[in-house]
């Protein structure tokens, strides 16, 4: 049976990961669950890393340094982000909304919609736990509310993706088959 169109399955399913031996090589390996959640945790971190790149430079260069503010709220939503996703491509978590495990794949429409899903969901974090660290005086609070937020959406990511990829793939479809 072949993944749902945009999930990835495998890796929730088995304790195989692709290994990198140099020059070109690679190989297949059974890991142990130590080293399947290390190999998830790197590949997650590229995933959220990359796409929220955008943002998280924007917090980097523009917020102001705080004991608790802007950059801690995001620098706790990043890593909440990163450690979720890994446990959910590793299957030791379900995502929200869906019974199916595993994380989302590597598609041309669907990294579009992790730049976009990642950033909003790092923006809203990172702000937001600013505000209450800022604004209300509450740094442990603002904490918490960053974990919260990345949390959730991290924990329902592959349901909005499967939505996003099925929609926009009719379109593609759509546009493909017009007459010219």
């Amino acid at each position: 049976m072949g993944d749902p169109p945009g999930r990835e399955t495998r890796p929730a399913r088995s304790a195989r990961r692709s290994s990198w031996y140099g020059l070109g090589k690679t190989t297949t390996v059974e890991k142990d669950g130590v080293g399947r959640f290390i190999d998830d945790l790197v590949y997650a971190f590229a995933d959220v890393s990359l796409t929220g790149l955008p943002v998280l430079w924007h917090v980097a260069t523009t917020a102001t340094n705080r004991y608790a503010g802007v950059k801690t709220a995001a620098l706790v939503a990043w890593t909440t982000m990163v450690v979720g996703a890994a446990a959910i491509r590793g299957g030791w978590v379900t995502p929200l909304g869906t019974s199916v495990p595993g994380w989302v794949s590597v598609t041309p429409l669907l990294v579009v919609f992790r730049v976009f899903y990642f950033g909003v969901a790092l923006a809203v974090a990172a702000y937001g736990g600013g505000a209450l660290a800022v604004e209300f005086a509450l740094p442990l609070e603002s904490v918490a509310f960053a974990a919260t937020v990345a949390a959730l959406a991290v924990g329902a990511f592959p349901r909005f993706a499967e939505e996003y990829y099925r929609v926009a793939s009719a379109y593609v479809d759509a546009w493909k088959a017009r007459p010219r």
